[in-house]
């Protein structure tokens, strides 16, 4: 099991990334080749992602980045279980409005959302941004690197934020 940042004090995040071994019942630190990469951040969403066969790796989406930035997060993060390094898959943009955001492709900042990972395709849905509440549907796609908003259809489900998002088998 894999635990990576979250908050320490008010507006001070951590990028501090640990393993649980269930075998010996025991903390390890991770340490990546690239420790650079990771963003100190709380509540985020992270999704193992078996890209293939030899690659499996921890997807880390969103989140609150704390200390002297204090803004909400779009950045998709990639932590390669096997060659123990990070890769920034999208970098986080600051995007002001909903309707911006839908226009340029790419979802606002947000904590509080749920996320799967679907045919190497990650799904976020709602969460929210300060007192600003989401009701929309994004997916990433891990291969291009590329943003898509999906337009729903029938019944609109509310702006909602911290909930279990339960991916069928």
């Amino acid at each position: 099991m894999y635990i990576y940042g979250g908050q320490v004090a008010s507006l001070k995040n951590t990028n501090k990334f640990m393993a649980y071994d269930f075998t010996t019942k025991s903390w390890a630190d991770v340490q990546p080749t690239n420790p650079e990469l990771s963003v100190p951040l709380d509540s985020h969403c992270a999704l193992i992602w078996e890209k293939d066969a030899e690659n499996t790796s921890m997807i880390v989406v969103g989140g609150f980045i704390g200390g002297n930035v204090g803004d909400y997060s779009n950045a998709v993060l990639e932590y390669n279980l096997e060659q123990n390094t990070w890769t920034t898959l999208f970098k986080n943009k600051i995007i002001e409005t909903e309707k911006a955001s839908q226009k340029l492709g790419v979802p606002q900042g947000r904590v509080g959302m749920g996320a799967c990972i679907n045919q190497n395709n990650l799904y976020i849905f709602g969460g929210n941004e300060g007192n600003t509440k989401f009701n929309d549907l994004w997916k990433f796609d891990l291969i291009n690197k590329t943003w898509s908003f999906i337009k729903p259809t029938g019944t609109l489900i509310p702006e909602v934020i911290n909930f279990i998002l339960i991916q069928p088998i």
